[in-house]
């Protein structure tokens, strides 16, 4: 008997598909890479908004200390005129109390007499102080005065307006000996107080707290009621 024998069918085709990786690993590094670029781009553009930054804050703190500097040097200046201000207020008080004064003793009766001369070298020494402002050569003629006229009355004040010019001229240490005069030749001198009093001022500008606290205690002693 025939038997039907069917035609050898050859085995099924395997399809082989490639995988996904490799179809997209170059379109996927090109894209990856791009971020990167992107993101370094960022980063960098960062960086230098912050190093610009940066500087102008440097900038501004420098300016600012600029100004600073500039205001604690006008406050400076302004404090020293302040201080001549008062220094000179201080000198037109003391003449004007002088000259009120004087009258009153020539009353009583001195026990020596102003000269013309004496009077008119006094006056001088005193108008290159309030009216020249010529600090220099007020110290020369009140220096003068005391040279030309030991005898006068007017001799403690002269020391005195000494003590007051030197100090103004940071020449502490020859203000301290006019002011040790007054103090220690002129006891009864209505400038006495004050002298012990800046004697006290320039001792502890100079660090000698001992003896400045002496001279304030002794003004407190002696002038408990006075101005100084």
């Amino acid at each position: 008997m025939w038997r039907y024998l069917s035609p050898l069918v050859s085995p099924p085709q395997v399809l082989r598909i490639a995988p996904v990786s490799d179809v997209t690993s170059t379109t996927g590094s090109v894209g990856i890479q791009k971020q990167i670029d992107d993101l370094n781009r960022l980063v960098e553009s960062r960086n230098r908004m912050q190093i610009r930054f940066q500087n102008q804050l440097d900038q501004i703190s420098q300016e600012v200390s600029q100004i600073r500097g500039s205001l604690e040097l006008f406050n400076h200046k302004l404090e020293q005129v302040e201080n001549r201000q008062r220094n000179l207020y201080q000198l037109i008080d003391e003449q004007k109390a002088e000259m009120a004064k004087a009258p009153a003793n020539n009353v009583a009766g001195n026990s020596q007499s102003v000269s013309v001369d004496e009077k008119s070298a006094y006056q001088v020494a005193v108008d290159l102080v309030l009216i020249e402002k010529n600090y220099s050569q007020a110290i020369t003629a009140f220096e003068a005065f005391v040279i030309d006229h030991p005898d006068s009355s007017l001799i403690a004040n002269s020391q005195y307006w000494l003590g007051q010019l030197l100090y103004k001229e940071k020449k502490r240490e020859e203000a301290r000996n006019a002011f040790l005069i007054v103090t220690e030749k002129y006891p009864d001198s209505n400038k006495r107080a004050d002298s012990l009093f800046k004697i006290g001022i320039i001792d502890e500008y100079l660090g000698k707290k001992d003896s400045a606290k002496a001279f304030y205690e002794k003004v407190l002693k002696e002038y408990a009621d006075s101005s100084a």
